[in-house]
């Protein structure tokens, strides 16, 4: 009888409560059952302690890591996964019960693959944009690899950090691009796959609309990552416009908001490609 995989979910949490209880309960009711947890808790000590005694069927393990940031605070603990598949799920992520159950069947169907991405939605009564699998190039990781829906064979990334320059929390301009960074990373290592039929959950950015300061730090981000991997001149191009592209279409299905947070996304993007 074949062996049943180990998972190991590695998880940066900082200031959050309800939404790591969310993720959690939703781990609990997964198909696949063979599952290695490690929390890197950036908490005073007691914040999550209740949360711990609740969940005391997981397996979980956590280490006490500084508030200097999410790639730091993975960077503490992926050394520990013991996992053949690893994860990096957002504290404020969800799964649907047979979410790790279809990576490792994605694993199965491709075993070429470093990596593959499900898709994330906030509603289960979503349906995916498109149900064809797909070998992503390096330019539609950016569109398609958020974190929470990243998952990586362990023996692909063996030895791969993150880089914390990048992130929320390092206290440096660059507030995000740790997961595509990551993700790039992996992909010249072994091609990555995009598979619908994992799915994801995470809250929506229509009803989180960033401060000016985050979308800023998000445009640093961005365009940082795009010089660093050395993406042609059209392409950082079209990171600049797209925001602006997008605003009035935006404006006309969503509101103001909206087509001010795509405003001040363009003129951010632009700041930080010229300089």
């Amino acid at each position: 009888m074949k062996e049943i995989p180990l998972f190991s979910l590695l998880i940066a949490t900082v200031r959050r409560h309800t939404e790591l209880e969310r993720l959690f309960f939703s781990i609990r009711q997964q198909q696949h059952q063979r599952i290695q947890i490690i929390i890197a808790d950036q908490n005073p000590s007691s914040f999550l302690e209740n949360l711990y005694s609740q969940f005391s069927d997981l397996p979980v393990q956590t280490v006490p890591v500084p508030d200097k940031g999410v790639s730091q605070a993975r960077n503490a603990i992926i050394s520990l996964a013991k996992g053949s598949y690893i994860a990096f799920p957002d504290d404020d992520c969800w799964y649907a019960p047979d979410t790790l159950a279809q990576v490792v069947e994605a694993f199965q169907r491709h075993p070429e693959a470093g990596a593959v991405l499900g898709y994330w939605t906030p509603s289960p009564e979503l349906p995916p944009p498109d149900n064809r699998e797909q070998l992503l190039s390096p330019t539609a990781l950016f569109s398609q690899g958020g974190t929470c829906v990243q998952f990586f064979r362990a023996e692909a990334v063996k030895g791969l950090c993150f880089d914390t320059r990048l992130g929320p929390g390092t206290g440096l301009p660059y507030g995000c691009g740790e997961d595509t960074d990551y993700l790039l990373e992996a992909h010249k290592r072994a091609p990555v796959w995009r598979c619908p039929s994992i799915r994801v959950f995470h809250p929506s950015p229509d009803t989180h609309v960033p401060s000016d300061t985050k979308i800023a730090s998000y445009a640093a981000g961005r365009m940082y990552l795009l010089k660093k991997h050395a993406f042609p001149l059209w392409f950082r191009c079209a990171n600049v416009l797209y925001p602006l592209c997008m605003l009035p279409l935006d404006a006309l299905r969503k509101g103001r908001m909206a087509a001010r947070y795509r405003w001040r996304m363009f003129v951010e993007r632009l700041r930080y490609f010229s300089s």
